[in-house]
């Protein structure tokens, strides 16, 4: 397998998948994102493979969707035309590496925010480094937390912390995130891969049958109550970028500066 954004490294029966765009930590523009859903979709035949560890290159697991100027102009084109069409995808996206037959690790290094938070939280184990932290600041750029993101962190860590890290954009620490259960393991940073090895190692002894069907049980009891609230978000998407308030936050996050929220009411009349 040979991308252009991502290291695939094999040994037996275990894929290391590096974001390898450290420049800017791990950013993911359009194509980083295509590369991603391609190797998804080529681990659904992949029989050999039962363990995938994801982690990023250098000092970030990953910074989330790409804020610049080119990556803005290069975000849409036939295939993926608008934003509604975009969320579908995103939705596509977290569905197919949530849903791996392979048992999945993120190896979280440093900075998972936003979007490369979303791949944090779509694997089965996350063990992070004690310098990684999370952080959600989709509010601040004037969108919600996309993808189908909200309910899954809500199922993660209940309904008071999601509101509390989504609405004020908070980042917090790898202890705090131990704390809260959105992380299985918090180890010392040059013990990160070795402790990721050692829990595939200790899967390892088990029934693969039995484990698949495990992780399909709880992932099936995490989301149930969620799954409605997937099919509005390409709508809800695109009542928000209808705004302008979503292209205020991400030109004022490119031109760094404080974002000027416009509030926006509509009076109907029949």
């Amino acid at each position: 397998m040979k991308y252009e954004t991502l290291i695939v490294e094999k040994s037996g029966d275990l894929m290391t998948v590096i974001f390898n765009r450290p420049k800017i930590l791990n950013a993911l523009d359009r194509k980083t994102m295509l590369e991603i859903k391609d190797l998804l979709d080529a681990l659904r035949s992949d029989l050999q493979t039962r363990f995938v560890i994801f982690t990023g290159a250098g000092k970030a697991f990953s910074s989330g969707v790409e804020f610049s100027r080119q990556a803005m102009q290069e975000h849409y084109d036939p295939e993926l035309p608008n934003e509604r069409v975009w969320q579908l995808f995103g939705q596509d996206f977290m569905r197919a590496m949530e849903s791996l037959e392979q048992v999945t690790i993120a190896a979280v290094n440093g900075p998972s925010v936003g979007a490369g938070m979303c791949l944090a939280m779509n694997c089965d184990f996350r063990i992070l480094s004690e310098k990684a932290f999370f952080s959600i600041p989709e509010t601040a750029l004037g969108i919600f937390f996309t993808w189908g993101a909200t309910p899954r962190l809500t199922c993660l860590i209940g309904p008071a912390k999601a509101k509390e890290m989504i609405i004020t954009c908070d980042p917090i620490d790898a202890q705090e995130a131990w704390r809260i259960g959105l992380a299985n393991k918090v180890v010392p940073h040059d013990q990160l891969m070795p402790a990721c090895l050692e829990l595939a190692q200790k899967i390892r002894t088990m029934g693969p049958l039995a484990i698949r069907i495990c992780k399909k049980q709880v992932n099936a009891a995490s989301v149930a109550k969620m799954a409605d609230l997937y099919p509005l978000e390409p709508e809800l998407m695109e009542f928000v970028m209808a705004s302008g308030q979503a292209e205020e936050g991400g030109r004022s996050f490119i031109e760094k500066r404080k974002p000027e929220f416009k509030s926006q009411q509509t009076n109907f009349k029949l």
